[in-house]
């Protein structure tokens, strides 16, 4: 199948399985191919379009090159924030935001080329790429993410040529290195604290099928959480482009069920934010700043602004009532049609939270409305939402940290657990 064909398959469906679990899920899946996701429609039919002139370069397996930001993409994408609601100093801090990371993708694209291992789609996150507050003067490790066709592959290639980046999971050869990444965790290998071109790193593997199903359908939140947040894409991939703007959609509609009527910008974004890391055991034991998610809010407000304009302006129940401040439609029939476009793993975990909580929610599909518009009256709905989050985050974060003590090694396991240490001591 090709990507484009599978790209308008995921825009009638909004998912890209088509093997659904039970009986349950196979009805509801059907239903959300006849509602679509007319939300990232035409957004995603425009990446398409875009990037058909792109596609032979994205799909090279050694060294693709990398497409530049034009001044004319700058310059289209300045409109959109205006409809944002920026104000001119947030523009002005835009602008110079993207220069910054204009600097910063040609550094990282350079350290790019010195893997031959075929990588398809590459973006950077975290504080060493994106300025967060509360962070001095030091240079934090640049996170980055590699998305592959074949791990296996892939790390057989890079154990070659950067013996020297894995533990002594290197030693046991790349059919090791796969069974640990998909087996353990959120099926993401990292190797951390590598020097390349005179940058510190920490580089993630992961194939593009765990990727592409976690942004469609939230299976652990590891990587589509760590998207709902400012990145920077260094390898582009048409599907992936369709798949991020799915998942930014989810977390929009999420951030609305543990949101009032009323409320601002901040509100929003510190709320979708925090969502990868509900139920993280990082910030319970100090592994992780505790002030983390209002540093990067207010730090990136402007690159939030734009990440999500399009995406506000296109949900039929939310609205700009004022500057920096929204409005959403409480009428439960509104927010029970919201809810039944959420992916189903978070539908399931949020009916199991309910009934914890005392709601009656009868099982099977037919009672799909009838539940969502229950749950979505009661006084508690953020409460339960947010466990439910907390139910899908916990056990892949759990698991990934545990994991890293396989593929960094001890000593450097100890060494990133310290540095994380530092932050929440100093914060």
């Amino acid at each position: 199948m090709t990507i484009l064909a599978t790209s308008r398959r995921v825009l009638s469906t909004g998912h890209l399985r088509v093997q659904p679990r039970n009986a349950v899920c196979q009805a509801r899946w059907e239903s959300k191919a006849v509602e679509g996701v007319k939300t990232v429609r035409d957004a995603a039919l425009l990446s398409i379009r875009k990037n058909k002139q792109d596609e032979t370069s994205d799909r090279q397996t050694v060294r693709p090159s990398v497409q530049p930001v034009t001044r004319a993409a700058q310059s289209t994408q300045s409109q959109v924030d205006k409809i944002a609601g920026l104000s001119e100093a947030e523009e002005t801090k835009l602008d110079n935001m993207r220069e910054a990371q204009s600097e910063i993708r040609d550094v990282l694209d350079s350290v790019l080329r010195q893997f031959s291992a075929p990588i398809r789609y590459a973006f950077a996150y975290g504080s060493g790429v994106y300025k967060q507050a509360g962070y001095g003067a030091s240079k934090p490790m640049v996170d980055l993410i590699f998305g592959v066709s074949h791990p296996d592959h892939w790390h057989a290639l890079n154990i070659a040529q950067h013996r020297n980046h894995y533990s002594f999971m290197g030693t046991l050869g790349a059919n090791a290195v796969s069974f640990v990444q998909d087996r353990m965790g959120a099926g993401v290998y990292y190797n951390p604290f590598i020097e390349i071109e005179g940058v510190v790193i920490k580089y993630g593997v992961v194939s593009m099928g765990t990727l592409s199903s976690d942004l469609l359908n939230w299976d652990s939140l590891y990587l589509a959480g760590r998207m709902h947040k400012p990145t920077l894409t260094l390898r582009r991939d048409p599907l992936m482009r369709i798949s991020k703007q799915v998942n930014l959609t989810h977390a929009v509609r999420a951030a609305l069920l543990m949101l009032p009527k009323n409320f601002t910008t901040d509100e929003l974004f510190t709320c979708i934010a925090s969502l990868s890391f509900a139920g993280d055991i990082r910030m319970r034991i100090g592994g992780e700043n505790p002030h983390k998610v209002q540093n990067i809010v207010e730090a990136q407000m402007p690159l939030f602004k734009s990440r999500y304009s399009s995406i506000i302006e296109g949900l039929p129940n939310l609205e700009y009532i004022g500057q920096d401040l929204l409005q959403q439609n409480m009428a439960p029939q509104a927010r029970a049609a919201m809810l039944r476009k959420m992916p189903n793993n978070f539908y399931d975990r949020l009916l199991k939270q309910g009934r914890k909580a005392g709601i009656k929610l009868p099982p099977g599909f037919g009672a799909e409305r009838v539940n969502t518009e229950r749950l979505v009256v009661v006084d508690n709905i953020s409460q339960i939402a947010t466990k439910a989050v907390e139910s899908i985050v916990a056990w892949p974060a759990l698991t990934q940290s545990l994991k890293g003590v396989l593929s960094s090694g001890l000593t450097k396991s100890v060494s990133y657990m310290y540095a994380k240490n530092l932050k929440y001591r100093n914060n």
